[in-house]
This record gives structure tokens, C-alpha cells and sequence, in this order.
């Protein structure tokens, strides 16, 4: 018996393309609400310890240890042009990630949200890297919930290995 795919971030824009609502995990990162994909997402968790790894890129925070498993966590705030609060422990998205499991770091989770397809808007071009990420924009009653790509920001390795930490 197959496991069933992790949804790619092809799923996710062609969903953002019918006339159908989608639900997303709406999260705070840099001080902004933003929202992925649901499918994407096994769990949260928080008020857990991330044990820092010595010689590994910037963008990897470390390993946080899971049921046994040892779980990456990757900080993706600067590959949107912003930064991960520090002033506090980060809650953490598990999304699955082929074999195994990846956390996303995020300064705090805000709720699922079912979004309508008529309060979806396109995301507004930057011109900087951040377009390739951001998918629409939502109006909800939460304030404004900025739609990212999180299966396609963790497809780009190179991003994530290269990039510098603010």
C-alpha cells in the first residue's frame, strides 16, 4: 500500500485557482499573519527545545527531538524578507517532507482558517524574491493573511542553504 503524497506547491496554487474556499494554518512570522496550506501541516509543535547543530547552514536552527525522531527546523522568515522574533521560544510546523519530517519555525500559530475564494486576491509583485513564495492574499475578519508557498520556499534548497541570516 502506497502512503499518500505530500501535497506539492502545484496542489496549492491550483486550489487558490478554482472557486472553491481553501483552509490554511494562518501563523504569525515577523509580525505578519500568514497562511499555508493545510495538507502541509502534521502538527504544531511549541514550548519546545531546538538543540543547535554545530557546522550547518544558517537557515537550519537545529534539530528538535520528537517522539524519538530527530526533526530539522529550518527558519524560512528571511527568505520572505523578514525576520523570526527572538524574544521567545518559536512554535514549530512538522510538514512531511518525502521520507521524512521538517519543522518550520514561526513565531506563533493564530488558528485554521477557512478562507473563501472571493476574499483571495493575487499577491502583490515586489520584484524581489519574495513573489516566487507569496500565492494571494486574504482578506479575513483576522486582518489581512498573507498566503505562502511553504511546500515550494522548502523545495528551494539553494535558498535556504545560501542565504544569509539578517
Amino acid at each position: 500500500m502506497n502512503a499518500p503524497s505530500t501535497p506539492s506547491s502545484a496542489d496549492f496554487r491550483a486550489l487558490l485557482g478554482r472557486d472553491e474556499g481553501v483552509q490554511v494554518v494562518a501563523f504569525r512570522l515577523g509580525g505578519e499573519l500568514h497562511g499555508c496550506d493545510i495538507r502541509l501541516v502534521e502538527e504544531v509543535v511549541t514550548k519546545r527545545t531546538i538543540h543547535p547543530l554545530p557546522d550547518v547552514p544558517a537557515r537550519l536552527l537545529g534539530v528538535l527531538m520528537l517522539r524519538g525522531e530527530m526533526v530539522p527546523v529550518v527558519d524560512v522568515a528571511p527568505v520572505l524578507g523578514l525576520a523570526l522574533q527572538r524574544e521567545r521560544a518559536p512554535s514549530i510546523l512538522v510538514l512531511a517532507r518525502g521520507e521524512g519530517r521538517v519543522g518550520v519555525a514561526v513565531d506563533g500559530v493564530h488558528e485554521v482558517l477557512e478562507v473563501p475564494a472571493d476574499s483571495i486576491r493575487p499577491a502583490p509583485h515586489t520584484g524581489g524574491d519574495r513573489d516566487a513564495f507569496v500565492v494571494g492574499v486574504a482578506r479575513m475578519p483576522a486582518g489581512l493573511v498573507t498566503l505562502i508557498d511553504l511546500a515550494e520556499i522548502l523545495s528551494e534548497r539553494s535558498t535556504l542553504d545560501n542565504a544569509e541570516r539578517p
